[in-house]
């Protein structure tokens, strides 16, 4: 199953141009099986991304692009969004109460600092593709990756329609809804690509 994990719309993401019906139509054209929803410091709630999938007959995920000082993670799994998610260290308190999983997300464009030798105490892994980064941007988070605990994930971080599925993370196992979507993340049965 090829899903793009990265994409935002103009619902909770006011650099987007997307609506939910435009992403899913733009993933369903590339031949992908789902999405993940990932707002910018929002998430969605749980009724509404089933109604969107349930109106398009598509799967539709959910995550969130949260910015923190070292810059934006991906999360999957998480309850809710919390202003004191800003901080790292409040994140992963809140993102290891709700089992749920961080990713940093285009980790070449940290605008704070961190050793990478503290990568693996904050976070699951990196997204090693990103559809808006090039390739010596994303070689760099292969390597951030190999000294994680899950291979990296990929995504478009679509905003329009043209960059919906230019990179996507594919599952070995079917992914149905947010909770086996989680499971196969934390199993690490996926790999990213560009497509």
């Amino acid at each position: 199953m090829l899903i793009d994990l990265h994409c935002h719309t103009k619902v909770h993401s006011a650099c987007s141009a997307l609506t939910p019906e435009a992403l899913v139509r733009a993933a369903q054209a590339r031949g992908l099986a789902g999405v993940c929803i990932t707002e910018h410091d929002a998430l969605w709630s749980l009724e509404a991304i089933e109604r969107v999938a349930a109106e398009m007959d598509f799967l539709v995920l959910r995550g969130m692009e949260v910015t923190t000082e070292v810059g934006h993670v991906l999360v999957f799994g998480a309850r809710d969004h919390h202003p004191a998610m800003a901080t790292l260290d409040e994140l992963r308190l809140r993102v290891r109460d709700d089992g749920a999983l961080m990713y940093l997300a285009h980790p070449s464009r940290r605008y704070g600092t961190m050793p990478p030798d503290d990568l693996s105490s904050y976070f699951d892994s990196v997204e090693v593709q990103n559809g808006t980064e090039g390739m010596l941007q994303n070689d760099q988070a292969v390597h951030l990756a190999r000294n994680l605990r899950l291979p990296g994930i990929g995504g478009s971080d679509s905003h329009s329609v043209r960059e919906v599925g230019v990179c996507a993370t594919e599952f070995e196992s079917i992914v149905r809804d947010e909770r086996s979507f989680v499971g196969a993340l934390r199993a690490g049965a996926y790999r990213a690509r560009r497509v």
